[in-house]
């Protein structure tokens, strides 16, 4: 969602930077030196809310460190592996939850973000990529590649 507020998005790959500046975010390398520092200092003393699709331990512990106290950091990728937290990362009111298929209920989210959309707020359009079903094994690694940021797959027959 598009706001007037400082953000600041990760990403293992340098191909996705053009599309993070386009929407509004200063686009950072997740294996840069000082990640936390450089976040805490972009969104004026840290972030208060952070999202992680990587369930990379390194990054999610990285960015418990960039929030700012009371900050919260959603978890939307399957670990794999224990998650070890680094001493202090919950300290000062910070949280972590694991958010499950959006935690939302469709019958509100769904109409709310065609809302935004309409109003100019959510270009979900700029961030997917439609590929015909037949295709999922390109789609799976232009999203492993960074090429594309969510891939959306078109059954046979659809009309599209």
């Amino acid at each position: 969602m598009i706001r007037r507020s400082p953000r600041s998005t990760l990403f293992p790959y340098t191909t996705l930077f053009r599309s993070a500046e386009r929407l509004g975010a200063s686009p950072l390398h997740a294996a840069s030196a000082g990640l936390p520092e450089r976040i805490r200092r972009l969104t004026d003393g840290g972030a208060q809310y952070a999202l992680d699709t990587t369930g990379s331990a390194q990054l999610i512990n990285d960015a418990l460190r960039a929030l700012r106290p009371t900050g919260h950091l959603g978890l939307v990728a399957r670990l794999h592996t224990a998650l070890p937290l680094e001493p202090g990362t919950l300290d000062r009111g910070r949280r972590i939850s694991h958010i499950c298929e959006g935690d939302a209920v469709p019958g509100l989210l769904i109409p709310r973000l065609t809302g935004l959309w309409q109003a100019g707020r959510f270009p979900f359009d700029q961030l997917i990529r439609t590929y015909p079903l037949a295709d999922i094994n390109e789609a799976e690694r232009d999203c492993d590649a960074g090429r594309v940021v969510k891939p959306v797959l078109i059954p046979a027959g659809t009309g599209r």
